[in-house]
C-alpha cells in the first residue's frame, strides 16, 4: 500500500488548533502536530516501510492506523482508490493553483437560512450595527456637474428601466419561443472568427474574456408549452435543446430551499467550463473573469424576459451538488455558478421585491 498527501488539502491555524480542510472532498477536521508531520512526509507516493524508516519512534501498526484515519478524513489518498483517482484528475486538470481552487470548491457547500430567519437576523443586526450606506453622494454642489437627462427614452432603454426582481410567480407556462429568445440573446454563437494557427473563436451577444466562451446553459423545464418537463442542454452553435434528464426536482430543493421558486416555469443554469479559459490563461485571476461573465449572460436573459413581460430572477444560492447531479455535470473544472428563475409574475399585492 502506498499513500500520498491529498492535492486539495489546506491547513489553517485557528487559535492554537491545526485545522485540516480538503476542499475537494468537503472534509474538515482538527489534527495534532504528529498528523501534520506524517502529511508533510508523503508529498509523493510512499509505502509503509519508507514511512516507518522516516518515523522510527512509531510502530508499523500505529503508523498504519494513523494512515487509515488520515485517509478516511481526506488528508491522504491511497493508491488505487477512487479518491486517489479523483485527486490525480484534479491535480492534472486544475491549472489555477490552490487559492482559486479552494475558493471555488470550498464555497460549493454551505447552509442557507430560511427567508424568515434571514429577516430576523438582519433586524437583530440592524439594532446593534447599522447597515453601511448603500450608495455614495457627491458633496460639492458648487462644482458637481449635473448630467443631462432626455425627456423620452426609446428601446432598449425602456426595457432596461422596467426590469425588476420579484419573488412571486403564478403557475402559468412560458412559450418555447420565449425560452428560445432568452437563450438566443444570451448564449447563441452568432459568428466565428477563423484562426487557422490556433483555434476558431466563437462570438455571441455577450462579452467573453479572450473569446473562450466558458459557459454552457442548461434548462430545467416544468411548464413550457411544446416542451416535455425535463432537463435540457442548449447547444449555442446549433440553437437546439438536447434532453439530458427527466422531470427536475422541485425548484426550491435545487435552489437551497427558496420555495418561492416552485411555481416558476423553468430554470436556466449557467455551467462554467473553466478548462476553456485555463487553456489560454494560466493566471488564477482568470477565475474572476469567468465569474463576471455569468453576469453579462444573466443580464441579457433578464432583459429578454422583461421585454416579453415575464420574470427572470437571478440567484447564486443553490444546492450545487444536487444541481450538478440533475444536470449530469461533473469534474474538477466544471461547475454551476448562476441560475435564472423564469416564470409569469404573480399578483402585484403578493410581490416581494428582492
Amino acid at each position: 500500500m502506498r499513500v500520498r498527501r491529498s492535492g486539495s488539502l489546506v491547513i489553517l491555524l485557528e487559535g492554537e488548533d491545526l485545522v485540516f480542510h480538503n476542499y475537494l472532498a468537503q472534509s474538515t477536521f482538527l489534527a495534532n502536530p504528529q498528523a501534520l508531520e506524517i502529511v508533510r512526509a508523503v508529498s509523493d507516493w510512499t509505502d509503509l516501510d519508507a514511512l516507518s524508516a522516516r518515523f522510527p519512534g512509531y510502530s508499523k501498526g500505529s503508523l498504519q492506523g494513523a494512515i487509515s484515519d488520515l485517509a478516511t478524513l481526506g488528508a491522504l489518498v491511497i493508491e488505487g482508490d477512487e479518491e486517489a483517482e479523483a485527486d490525480a484528475r484534479f491535480q492534472r486538470e486544475w491549472l489555477w493553483g490552490p487559492f482559486a481552487a479552494a475558493f471555488h470548491h470550498a464555497t460549493r457547500v454551505g447552509s442557507f437560512m430560511s427567508e424568515a430567519s434571514a429577516v430576523e437576523m438582519l433586524q437583530d443586526r440592524a439594532h446593534f450595527t447599522p447597515s453601511p450606506p448603500l450608495y455614495l453622494t457627491n458633496s460639492d454642489p458648487a462644482n458637481d456637474i449635473s448630467l443631462p437627462v432626455r425627456n423620452e427614452y426609446g428601446e432598449p432603454f425602456a426595457t432596461m428601466s422596467r426590469r425588476r426582481t420579484h419573488r412571486a410567480f403564478r403557475q402559468a407556462p412560458l412559450s418555447l419561443l420565449e425560452i428560445a429568445d432568452c437563450l438566443l440573446f444570451s448564449m447563441a454563437i452568432t459568428a466565428v472568427i477563423e484562426d487557422p494557427e490556433v483555434v476558431d473563436l466563437p462570438l455571441k451577444m455577450t462579452p467573453s474574456g479572450g473569446a473562450r466562451n466558458p459557459y454552457e446553459a442548461y434548462v430545467a423545464a416544468r411548464r413550457v408549452e411544446g416542451l416535455e418537463p425535463g432537463v435540457y442542454h442548449y447547444s449555442a452553435m446549433e440553437r437546439t435543446l438536447g434532453r439530458v434528464g427527466g422531470p427536475p426536482p422541485a425548484f426550491g430543493a435545487l435552489l437551497a430551499g427558496q420555495d418561492w421558486a416552485d411555481d416558476a416555469a423553468a430554470l436556466i443554469f449557467l455551467v462554467a467550463n473553466f478548462e476553456r479559459t485555463m487553456w489560454k490563461y494560466h493566471d488564477p485571476m482568470a477565475y474572476r473573469v469567468v465569474a463576471v461573465e455569468a453576469g453579462h449572460i444573466g443580464q441579457n436573459i433578464m432583459l429578454t424576459a422583461t421585454h416579453h413581460g415575464f420574470l427572470a430572477n437571478p440567484t447564486g444560492a443553490m444546492d450545487f451538488e444536487a444541481v450538478e447531479a440533475t444536470l449530469g455535470v461533473s469534474g474538477p473544472t466544471k461547475g454551476v455558478l448562476y441560475c435564472l428563475i423564469l416564470g409569469r409574475p404573480g399578483p402585484l399585492e403578493t410581490q416581494v421585491p428582492a
